[in-house]
């Protein structure tokens, strides 16, 4: 009996020390329990606010205070093709096409369709290029809405993924986030993707009903910061700062 006591004691302080560690955080540098290097996050939130599923991914949200999200510095997101172009001598611009010189010695050409249609209508912008996964990044843009284009420089294969890639740390996945509570012409939450040496292997996708992510970080390998941005009942919105936590 005394042993199962003790078990019992032994499996609620690990309960505890988990949760103490999910709300505080970790200091910046220490490593979780498999050995991954973590960032200084602490919650605001005792329990997770929402849980986010991403295919056999669960995700877990706390609030952060606004100074811990401002210690982190969003990636450099450049919308200006001509500095792109500038900086990739394999992508040109000739009228209305993009040319993309591939790795194989083929060319692949980008149009774009001016037609007055939402069927047809489709305009390329080239904007990054993204040597970790051998691609290159192209924002397309449709009547009513967007998305974003991966172009492989190997052989020109193209993925459309919502937006542009938020990587991971250890470059083993990416995420997409995208936000649209009002007008739902773009889709509102995330996208999840691996990363398996050149290849991009989907994992998920989660739409959220209730808030929308912006201004999102990938911070460490297990955690990732956004703006969470609501509406509420007199149709004002609502901005807080939380952190996701990969399980």
């Amino acid at each position: 009996m005394n042993m199962y006591k003790n078990l019992f004691y032994l499996m609620t302080v690990a309960v505890l020390l988990w949760s103490c560690g999910q709300q505080k955080g970790n200091k910046s540098g220490e490593k979780d329990s498999s050995g991954v290097v973590m960032a200084d996050v602490p919650a605001t939130s005792e329990t997770p606010v929402d849980t986010i599923s991403l295919a056999n991914k669960t995700f877990f949200v706390y609030t952060i205070d606004s100074a811990v999200f401002e210690k982190f510095k969003l990636p450099t997101q450049d919308t200006s093709e001509a500095q792109a172009l500038a900086k990739d001598t394999t992508v040109k611009r000739n009228g209305s096409s993009l040319l993309f010189k591939l790795q194989n010695g083929k060319t692949l050409t980008l149009t774009d369709n001016d037609n007055d249609t939402a069927a047809t209508f489709g305009h390329y912008l080239y904007v990054a290029n993204y040597p970790e996964i051998n691609k290159k990044g192209v924002i397309v843009y449709y009547y009513e809405s967007q998305d974003f284009l991966l172009v492989d420089n190997h052989n020109g294969d193209t993925l459309h993924i919502w937006t542009e890639p938020i990587f991971s740390p250890d470059k083993k996945h990416f995420l997409c986030a995208s936000m649209d509570l009002v007008a739902a012409f773009l889709p509102n939450g995330f996208q999840l993707y691996d990363i398996e040496k050149d290849k991009i292997k989907y994992v998920g996708e989660a739409n959220l009903e209730t808030w929308g992510p912006t201004q999102t970080k990938w911070v460490d390998p297990k955690t990732i910061l956004c703006q969470y941005i609501s509406i509420d009942e007199e149709g004002n919105t609502q901005s807080k700062y939380v952190k996701l936590v990969m399980q």
